[in-house]
């Protein structure tokens, strides 16, 4: 049987009232600003970041923070600095997982920072942000949507994120935000050895996504953490693949490497991985990187993402 890091099939929904929403994010200093209408995920994937000691229930329990949008609207209204920064959403969970096809909290919050001119951007799994299309395409000028994709396998994408979308439904989401004109990308994150780093599969992943009107691609390779790696060593025990475990620790332990609470996988691994899939990119003409200029730096954001809200210090519209 394979190994399950969930309980049940449905997690349990939480209503949650919040005295705040809009929030500094911060790594070792602020880095800008970021909401999150949830706190969980049903995503479910093996390799969330954004679990840990503070978030024990984070695959089970979902709590919606239903007051989000009129909390928003308030903090917004009494912003003390002349300009609000551009906000991001998705750095502690999915903002399109699926209970916000039922609360639509997302939206509503989408909805208030475009009324007070603020430029925002969206990483996500979730092929349901169609709904949200018209929504995202009239304020195309000052937002951008970043999809998480690590794999078009989807035998592998059902055992290692097994509530996400197909990646044919994300692809095909991502075809209509691009003809609608909105600013998309990808980020092929987290690349795991053994299981989703395949040259032959990473090329066909870039030219379908810049086959779909990405205008930039983005990667980097999965890092670990103690209960990301207890996780990973159970699944591979359940599939019997014990062999992948013997080679991924010899790509993160044998050489320590860490940043953080996370140990990185030896250079001499992840750099020609990264470096094939920037070649793919750069075939086929579009931008490899997040084109957010005065921007060092991409980790600490969960989902799979590696993009922080320092990113969006400089204005979204730099890339227009």
């Amino acid at each position: 049987m394979v190994y399950r890091w969930y309980s049940n099939d449905s997690p349990y929904i939480r209503a949650k009232t919040s005295k705040s929403v809009l929030h500094k994010f911060v790594t070792k200093e602020p880095e800008g600003l970021t909401v999150n209408p949830y706190v969980g995920c049903q995503h479910r994937c093996l390799y969330c970041y954004a679990t840990y000691e503070w978030s024990p229930e984070f695959y089970d329990t979902i709590y919606a923070k239903l007051n989000s949008p009129e909390l928003l609207a308030k903090e917004l209204k009494k912003w003390k600095e002349k300009e609000v920064e551009p906000v991001m959403f998705s750095s502690a969970t999915d903002c399109y997982q699926q209970i916000e096809g039922i609360l639509g909290l997302t939206r509503s919050c989408i909805e208030e920072l475009q009324r007070q001119n603020v430029p925002y951007l969206i990483i996500t799994k979730a092929s349901s942000i169609i709904r949200d299309l018209e929504v995202h395409s009239r304020y195309k000028d000052k937002c951008a949507i970043v999809w998480s994709l690590t794999t078009i396998d989807e035998n592998t994408k059902r055992l290692i994120e097994p509530y996400t979308p197909t990646a044919a439904n994300v692809l095909q989401t991502i075809k209509r935000f691009a003809e609608k004109g909105v600013i998309c990308g990808v980020n092929i994150d987290p690349i795991i050895p053994c299981i989703t780093d395949s040259q032959e599969m990473l090329k066909e992943l870039v030219d379908l996504c810049a086959d779909a009107g990405v205008r930039f691609i983005s990667a980097g390779m999965l890092r670990l953490r103690s209960d990301i790696w207890a996780r990973t060593k159970s699944f591979l025990v359940s599939i019997g693949r014990n062999d992948i475990i013997k080679k991924m620790e010899k790509i993160y332990f044998s050489n320590i490497v860490k940043s953080s609470y996370y140990f990185l996988a030896d250079n001499a691994y992840s750099e020609p991985v990264i470096e094939f899939v920037k070649a793919c990119v750069g075939r086929r003409g579009i931008t490899f990187g997040f084109p957010f200029e005065s921007s060092p730096g991409l980790e600490e954001v969960s989902c799979g993402g590696v993009l922080t809200s320092k990113k969006l210090q400089a204005s979204i519209l730099e890339y227009l």
